[in-house]
């Protein structure tokens, strides 16, 4: 298949985040007396960009950091040991806009419209059940990079948060993960203190629905507003620092194998409503529709150079619930088919 420029997927070499995660195993490096210097800079960052950069750091690289520390710490559940003794108000906003809400479910609704100002590299979403609550969290884009450390310290994190907020000795009905383990799993579940499942579709929280309606004892009505408004002008931040088109298409990466790609939904996460975000695209020049159309052509193209992505996949990929969707709009971007495009000389 012929290459060319517009071929190229945007695959945003630098995706923020604030590193939580790199800091707080930083710290754990640093009490256990490793010597961390090293491993910074084999992950590209420096010890000043981890602890007070004010810019954040690449997320690419905070996982590269995390698993360069467990190999050199000899620590497979390096994350896990991190995120069991940070100070849970080192998790910044996300941890006072957690503490503030009235009950669980509101504290979750919190995590998933505010995540965009601690990273803009993972998309969460909640999903109630009758007798259970699913918070999921997928990365918007696939890393070369192993995340197992910053998965776990997560999903640890997250739970000591909740508990913490509550009050209550709760554990979860199970916790997922994307990645593959076969090790330490007795001392794993020992510190989870629930079944973990692996090599699932993407890190999940399944919590039961008994645990929503559960009282924060630090609720605040009048300290939540406020860190809401805090919360709006990180988020602000990040959309003037990044462009709104690039932070859309971030969000866009992560949902579209889901099927379930809605304007709404993504203006939801981007903490905006449905008219403002439309103004904003198009004080931009751009739409919803647009990008999304963009952005399926330029992955269509790149999906197609791999000769072991199948076109069922690719349109799975894409979004689409069947070939024949992205046939034709494969035709309507470049007046061939998906197939006859992969099989022109390069």
């Amino acid at each position: 298949m012929k290459s060319s420029p517009q071929g190229e997927v945007p695959l945003t070499p630098f995706l923020w985040t604030r590193g939580i995660a790199a800091r707080e195993v930083l710290h754990h490096l640093d009490r256990n007396g490793f010597d961390a210097e090293p491993l910074l800079a084999k992950a590209e960052l420096s010890r000043s960009q981890v602890m007070q950069g004010p810019g954040g750091i690449s997320f690419a690289s905070q996982h590269r950091f995390l698993e360069l520390a467990a190999v050199n710490a000899n620590d497979s559940l390096l994350g896990l040991h991190a995120a069991a003794e940070m100070d849970l108000r080192d998790a910044g906003i996300l941890f006072y806009l957690a503490a503030s809400s009235p009950t669980v479910a509101e504290a979750l609704d919190h995590l998933v419209r505010y995540a965009g100002a601690e990273s803009e590299a993972v998309h969460l979403d909640v999903a109630r059940h009758k007798d259970e609550t699913i918070l999921t969290a997928r990365p918007v884009l696939a890393f070369d990079e192993p995340g197992r450390q910053f998965s776990e310290f997560t999903a640890l994190a997250l739970v000591r948060i909740l508990r913490r907020a509550t009050n209550r000795d709760f554990a979860p009905r199970r916790i997922t993960f994307a990645h593959v383990r076969n090790c330490s799993l007795r001392e794993l579940h020992g510190i989870l203190r629930c079944p973990a499942e692996f090599a699932q579709i993407a890190d999940s929280w399944v919590l039961p629905q008994s645990v929503m309606a559960l009282p924060i004892i630090s609720s605040d009505s009048r300290l939540l507003h406020i860190l809401e408004a805090h919360a709006e002008d990180l988020l602000s931040e990040r959309r003037s620092a990044a462009g709104l088109t690039g932070l859309v298409e971030n969000q866009l990466l992560g949902m579209l194998p889901t099927g379930r790609v809605q304007l709404a939904v993504v203006a939801r996460q981007l903490g905006m409503s449905t008219r403002s975000f439309t103004r904003r695209l198009a004080q931009e020049g751009s739409s919803f529709g647009e990008i999304l159309d963009g952005l399926r052509h330029r992955l269509a193209l790149h999906y197609l150079e791999d000769r072991r992505n199948s076109l069922q996949q690719i349109a799975w990929l894409l979004g689409y619930s069947e070939v024949g969707a992205f046939n034709h709009a494969f035709k309507r971007w470049t007046g061939t088919s998906p197939g006859r495009a992969r099989n022109l000389p390069t």
